[in-house]
């Protein structure tokens, strides 16, 4: 196992990763998401808030099959290399609230990065705004990292905490 372990910490496997996403995301585009998304994590949430009956807009309420993936291949990824390592940050509202404009910018602005590049490598020219809005984003939060903001460290916390992640905090401290 270490040596599988190593390999993807390695250039080469970060490489091998790379190759692998660029394959499998046009492919999804191509055989059944949506022409302008292939793989995008907003979006994909979006579905889901539509599909629990949190919005209206039919078009986008379906439960996505991705994120399930995503999510237990991460979680049964940690499991079998033993990097299940719960942990907590702290300003939990701070990184809330941060999350929340990061997700309204990602569906303003496209999606992702990977759906905007997945538009613009598709002919869609609107991408190219996008992209300037998330080079945009990370100009600015550099200046606020470069300005000494910071959120704090984060903590090990509790398995049960990593468990159930609606929780952001360890309510027994």
């Amino acid at each position: 196992m270490a040596t599988f372990k190593n390999f993807f910490a390695s250039r080469w496997g970060i490489i091998g990763v790379g190759i692998g996403i660029g394959i499998f995301a046009p492919l999804l585009q191509k055989w059944w998401n949506p022409r302008n998304m292939g793989i995008c994590v907003a979006c994909f949430e979006r579905d889901i808030v539509g599909a629990l009956g949190l919005h209206r807009a039919a078009v986008v309420q379906y439960m996505r099959p991705e994120i399930i993936g995503f999510v237990l291949g991460a979680l049964i990824a940690a499991y079998l290399f033993k990097e299940f390592r719960p942990r907590v940050g702290s300003a939990p509202i701070v990184r809330f609230v941060l999350g929340i404009f990061a997700m309204i910018g990602a569906l303003v602005f496209l999606g992702c990065p990977w759906r905007a590049l997945l538009r613009l490598a598709g002919g869609d020219w609107n991408a190219i705004m996008g992209l300037l809005g998330l080079i945009t984003g990370i100009w600015i939060g550099t200046m606020f990292l470069k300005g000494g903001y910071n959120l704090g460290r984060t903590q090990q916390t509790h398995t049960s905490v990593g468990w159930s992640p609606w929780l952001s905090w360890d309510f027994s401290s």
